[in-house]
């Protein structure tokens, strides 16, 4: 069905949302697939994942059935980034002075194929209010690292069908017993608890550069970019293949 995405895609960024409305007619809902990225204000690491990620989608000139924004936990909606974040983006050949942080809101999560925080304690905080979305929240990096062995095995080049593997795999710990009849929800976050409360690795975490030095906030961009890249390619999600 078209409508949802229609819909999702109308609150995208004033540089894409034309695009994205010309493109829904041709849309097939099934291998539509919609990415948010989120961390604490969205006037930052967020925001730059958003930015890198829209860049390398429209190198496929709209090919690509996929939708990207971001959204804060804690936003100041309407907030402008930063003149330092301005600044480091620029570097990157992006201008991202027309982006306006958003609170992340229920619609944002239910229309949302795939949430990636850019932090653990992001991850975690936004379970505490919208559980039944905890097999479709990672952490960038932790998607990224844990799903690319992963990825290189999948033939399915299809990016819809390649994440419905993927997520299935990312958080699996070999030998995890249940309870019969346990829900599956239950176990969905059980599966959450263990693996971030006692699997953690920090290398899934990417810290908050703001108020830090512009070295600093210079290589949390490279670090988001970087991660960024390797999703959207080929032993991943396959977004810019063609």
């Amino acid at each position: 069905m078209v409508t949802g995405a229609a819909v999702y895609l109308a609150r995208m960024g004033n540089d894409y949302g034309s695009r994205w409305r010309l493109m829904i007619c041709a849309i097939d809902e099934e291998h539509f697939l919609r990415i948010l990225f989120v961390c604490t204000g969205n006037i930052c690491r967020s925001a730059m994942a958003e930015a890198f990620l829209k860049q390398e989608l429209s190198a496929v000139n709209g090919r690509s059935e996929v939708a990207c924004s971001s959204a804060g936990l804690q936003a100041d909606e309407g907030g402008a980034p930063p003149p330092e974040v301005l600044s480091i983006m620029q570097e990157f050949g992006l201008d991202i002075s027309g982006h306006r942080a958003h609170l992340l809101s229920r619609e944002d999560v239910e229309g949302a194929d795939l949430i990636l925080a850019m932090a653990m304690h992001n991850s975690s905080r936004l379970l505490t209010e919208y559980q039944e979305a905890v097999d479709r929240v990672f952490t960038l990096k932790e998607f990224v690292i844990q799903g690319v062995e992963k990825g290189r095995e999948i033939e399915e080049r299809d990016p819809a069908k390649r994440l419905v593997e993927l997520r299935k795999w990312i958080r699996h710990i070999e030998g995890l017993d249940h309870d019969a009849g346990e829900e599956n929800l239950n176990l969905k976050l059980r599966i959450f608890m263990l693996h971030y409360f006692h699997i953690y690795d920090h290398r899934f975490g990417i810290d908050d550069p703001l108020g830090q030095s512009m070295d600093f906030m210079r290589r949390t961009a490279l670090e988001i970019r970087d991660a960024v890249l390797c999703l959207a390619g080929s032993d991943l999600l396959a977004l810019t293949d063609t």
